[in-house]
Order: structure tokens, then C-alpha cells, then sequence
């Protein structure tokens, strides 16, 4: 009996102290708070930008979806 293999997880941190994590053919990315690169800190999670199911081809992909949040955020502060 064969166990179905787990879709790849992508992890890139950036500044401020945010990973972006993301499951090829998840429909979000998380955002989890501090440094992070396995799934035990999925309780941190601070939010989830929504992203295209058929999953990311890169790790520079999730470093764009993650500074894209970051920008938005940082832009929300200072409104």
C-alpha cells in the first residue's frame, strides 16, 4: 500500500521577523511570525494572502508574495 506523497512546502523569511509559507496547491500562503522553517510554529500564523492553487515555481515567487504583504502592511501603518 503506497502513501500518498506530500506536495512540497516552500519557506522564505524576510525582514521583520516573517516566514511566508507555501504549500504547492494550497490556496494561500501563511505568514507566520519570527524565523521559521518547519510546520510547528503553524500556531504563530498572522495572516493569509491568497495565491493562485496551481502552487509557486520558485522560491523567488514567495519572497515577491511575502514583500508584496510586507509593503501592504507597512503602508496600512502609515496611513
Amino acid at each position: 500500500m503506497s502513501q500518498a506523497k506530500a506536495a512540497p512546502v516552500g519557506w522564505v523569511q524576510l525582514p521583520g521577523g516573517y516566514t511566508i509559507r507555501w504549500q504547492r496547491g494550497e490556496p494561500v500562503a501563511h505568514v507566520l511570525r519570527d524565523q521559521q522553517t518547519d510546520n510547528h510554529g503553524m500556531a504563530s500564523v498572522v495572516a493569509s494572502i491568497p495565491v493562485s492553487p496551481s502552487g509557486w515555481t520558485d522560491l523567488a515567487e514567495i519572497r515577491q508574495v511575502g514583500q508584496r504583504w510586507l509593503r501592504g502592511q507597512q503602508q496600512q501603518r502609515g496611513a
